[in-house]
């Protein structure tokens, strides 16, 4: 069914995101939503546009959205960057070990979920196969999605396209739930609040040197964000070549260059990272905004029960072995979040959900675990599909 507003009808598009983005921002400004953060209420609101055909789905591959294609392929390549401009590489090592630490149990607790989800979850001959992939696309992502399916021999099974199906749209609405994770009553009283450690005396003097976010700022702080882009779009392809692999790492070495570049230039950087922040922010909510658009309630509950009873309870198990190891090792709700979103959604949609929460130390690190999923998603997947068979 063709939607209200044509895939053609770009700037209309343009003007319904921003306007759900604006919509979202200024309810959180006022408390309309109480403690629901305005980023979820935008992806709800674009999620019903989408299932009532105002606007194209961002989900249907047979569909061409160039707006969609253009804040896919190139926003958040240019929004990395640009939250990244206070990147201390010595920092990010320090803090990133707790955040690694709950993912590696998230990742844990998909097995685990999976697991069980076979043995309750009756699929038939091919239910390892659906195991298997749901743990490579879970702990890392679509490539790993692919990966597994054609070494499990399940890329032409009849199963193959409503288990994408459910991958696609189930995990938008899990995340949208991580988004409100903290800020449920019941869970924050059992958990500590996210803190990050105070300024130094230094620090402040540095940032009180910072430029305001006036048009030299902006136009410099998006100027070395296109350059260190271009940079990760033209040195991946020789890594990728070098290592005769396939995962996509180009947000990876993205975030290398400008950690890098913030580590050799901190005091050049520095003067423009509130401004950059800003941006970057923005960013990710035009970008939140389209994932909003690809959710479609109507589709997944019409993909098929099984599989999507399968993925309810294999995410579930998941949040519930993180928020037991949670509060055994004392992780923030904020970073339990972060890092099921990590697992589910790679960096792609961890790095917006840090950002959100005011994570600012916790970017960084959400990068790096998201693409560790990339590098252990396949092996898990397809060594217990085949120990399930």
């Amino acid at each position: 069914m063709n939607s209200i507003i044509s895939p053609d009808s770009h700037f209309t598009l343009w003007a319904v995101l921003l306007l759900s983005v604006a919509f979202g921002l200024y309810g959180e400004k006022k408390k309309w939503f109480g403690s629901i953060a305005g980023i979820v209420v935008t992806i709800i609101l674009m999620s019903v546009l989408a299932m009532f055909h105002v606007v194209p789905s961002a989900s249907d591959k047979q569909l061409h959205v160039p707006v969609y294609d253009f804040i896919f392929k190139y926003l958040i390549p240019l929004a990395i960057p640009l939250l990244l401009f206070n990147a201390n590489l010595v920092k990010i090592v320090k803090e990133s070990g707790r955040l690694i630490i709950i993912y590696l149990l998230g990742a844990l607790g998909i097995v685990i979920g999976a697991i069980i989800s076979f043995y309750i979850v009756k699929i038939g001959a091919e239910g390892f196969k659906v195991a298997g992939v749901f743990i490579a696309t879970l702990v890392g992502g679509s490539v790993n999605f692919v990966a597994a399916a054609e070494t499990l021999d399940f890329s032409k099974s009849s199963l193959f396209a409503t288990t994408i199906a459910v991958d696609n749209f189930f995990i938008h609405f899990y995340i949208v739930f991580l988004f409100m994770v903290p800020f449920i009553p019941l869970l924050k009283k059992y958990f500590p609040d996210y803190t990050e450690e105070k300024e130094t005396e230094e620090e402040k003097l540095e940032n009180a040197k910072e430029v305001k976010g006036d048009l030299e700022s902006i136009t410099y702080s998006l100027s070395i964000a296109a350059v260190v882009a271009a940079l990760g779009f033209w040195i991946t392809p020789i890594i990728k070549d070098f290592f005769h692999t396939k995962i996509n790492i180009t947000i990876l070495v993205i975030t290398l260059i400008i950690t890098l570049a913030a580590n050799i230039f901190p005091n050049i950087l520095r003067k423009f990272e509130k401004t950059a922040f800003s941006i970057g922010m923005f960013f990710l909510y035009v970008f939140l905004a389209v994932v909003g658009a690809a959710a479609n309630p109507k589709d997944v509950l019409l993909a098929g029960p099984e599989i999507l009873l399968f993925a309810f309870i294999t995410v579930v198990i998941q949040f519930i072995l993180l928020l037991i190891f949670g509060k055994i090792f004392k992780f923030s709700l904020k970073e339990i979040a972060v890092a099921s979103c990590a697992n589910v959604g790679g960096p792609a949609t961890a790095v917006p959900m840090a950002a959100t929460f005011k994570m600012r130390k916790a970017i960084t690190p959400a990068v790096l675990v998201g693409i560790l999923g990339y590098v252990i998603g396949t092996i898990l997947g397809v060594s217990v599909g085949f120990w399930l068979q």
